[in-house]
This record gives structure tokens, sequence and C-alpha cells, in this order.
């Protein structure tokens, strides 16, 4: 570990041992969100919207709309996990894909998904248009 408080390779005995917790929460939230796919209700097919008075029709577009939303977002924290899961099965993890530097172990436990070490996420997420939401999955 450096003196800033990042794993260095060097270290990185000492880093597959602390990935160790990582790749277990990793595996429990893994779980968590397919439980959560899987309890949540079906789209409503194409008929099923049509059905019904002006009102009904949108209320249940809206309602599509915010099940699709959710489950979106589901998938793409799946995504970014199973991906995480696979970083660390390769020896890859908590390198940044950006600069290749290492990414600091309090970041990968608060997003154990983190794909960019800090500075590399923030210099991204200042070249993005301002004003505008961003769901990272990184």
């Amino acid at each position: 570990m450096s003196a800033d408080g990042k794993p260095s390779r060097e270290d990185g005995h000492l880093m597959r041992e602390e990935f160790k917790a990582i790749r277990a929460n990793l595996l429990k939230r893994r779980q968590a969100v397919l439980a959560k796919i899987s309890e949540e209700p079906p789209l409503q097919g194409s008929d099923d919207i049509t059905r019904g008075d002006s009102l009904d029709i949108a209320s249940s577009a809206r309602d599509r709309e915010i099940t699709f939303m959710l489950k979106s977002r589901d998938l793409d924290e799946l995504r970014a996990v199973e991906d995480a899961i696979e970083r660390i099965e390769r020896d890859d993890y908590g390198i940044c894909a950006s600069c290749e530097d290492p990414i600091e172990i309090k970041r990968l436990e608060a997003i154990p998904w983190a794909r960019f070490c800090r500075s590399c996420q923030e210099e991204m997420e200042n070249r993005k248009a301002p004003g505008r939401l961003h769901f990272d999955v990184s």
C-alpha cells in the first residue's frame, strides 16, 4: 500500500486478500439484484395498455415506462456487479480502465464495481453535458 492509501501493484497478494471481502459483498449484491428482478412484475403487453379511456391508457403507459426504467437500472447494476466479479477472477480488479493506476481501496469498498479511479471518473463526468443526470455503472 502506498503512502496515499492506494493499493500498489507490488502488494498484489495483499490486494487479493482485501478483494475477498469485496467479492463476497459483490456476490451478495448480485443475488439481491437477481431476486429483485425476479420479483418484479413482467412488463405489460401492448394490448394491455390500449384498453380503457385515455386516462387509463396514459396511466398504463406511464407505469410501463417506469417499470422499464427500473428493470433497466437493475440490469445495468447486475452487469456492473458481474463485470467486477469477473475482473477479480481475472486478477485485473482495482486497476483504472483509463489510466491503469490502482483504484483506491476506499473507493472500491464504497463502489465495488468502480472501473475508474476517482480522478478519471471526475474528468469523464466534467466532460459530460452539464445539467444532465447520468447513472454511472463504473
